[in-house]
């Protein structure tokens, strides 16, 4: 049998781990504002394509991090 002291520490441990995951997503998106701030200059030299795949890349590992750490956060409450 497990002590209850041990399964708080897990949840509490469990919850960290989902805000870091969600702190991580949050900080993709913002380097994603950045590329996005650079844009205009990739379309005067003609690589508007790899910053537009850098964008939606980023974009989408961001959200998905974000979801995946407010649902680790959200299952152990």
């Amino acid at each position: 049998m497990s002590s209850p002291g041990r399964d708080s520490r897990d949840g509490a441990q469990r919850r960290e781990q989902g805000v870091a995951i969600a702190f991580i997503g949050l900080a993709l998106i913002l380097v994603d504002l950045l590329v996005v701030f650079f844009t205009p200059a990739a379309f005067r030299i003609g690589r508007q394509g790899a910053f537009l795949i850098i964008i939606v890349v980023l974009a989408v590992i961001g959200l998905g991090l974000i979801l995946f750490g407010q649902n680790r956060r959200r299952t152990t409450l």
